[in-house]
């Protein structure tokens, strides 16, 4: 589940930095939506796991999801700059989240069976 919701995310991201921008606010929008379900699932496995997510791990989502908030805010008045922010910070943020972060994440639930899996 993890790995496909990176998947989708990533997929909306590459729409939004490559899109016009009549379309930019619709992308950003729908990029956050994912964002948040992502950040959802991961709480409800760790949760099965019988632990909630670490307040480092939280801070960081709350971070990509203001760099996005940022990003909205910024197209009103430069479209281009927002797709810049996206293009450069918010793809390098996330990146490192998941390499370090989600991937700790996935190792605890892996390592704690059956019971931290969803169907």
């Amino acid at each position: 589940m993890i790995d496909s919701d990176h998947m989708a995310i990533a997929d909306c991201w590459l729409r939004a930095v490559n899109c016009d921008q009549l379309r930019f606010e619709f992308f950003i929008a729908r990029l956050k939506k994912l964002m948040r379900e992502h950040f959802d699932h991961e709480a409800i496995l760790m949760d099965r796991a019988g632990v909630r997510l670490c307040e480092c791990h939280r801070r960081e989502h709350q971070m990509l999801l203001d760099l996005c908030d940022r990003a909205a805010a910024l197209s009103r008045h430069n479209w281009r700059k927002a797709q810049t922010l996206l293009r450069r910070k918010l793809a390098k943020l996330f990146r490192e989240h998941i390499i370090c972060m989600d991937q700790l994440t996935v190792l605890f639930i892996n390592t704690h069976g059956e019971t931290a899996r969803m169907g």
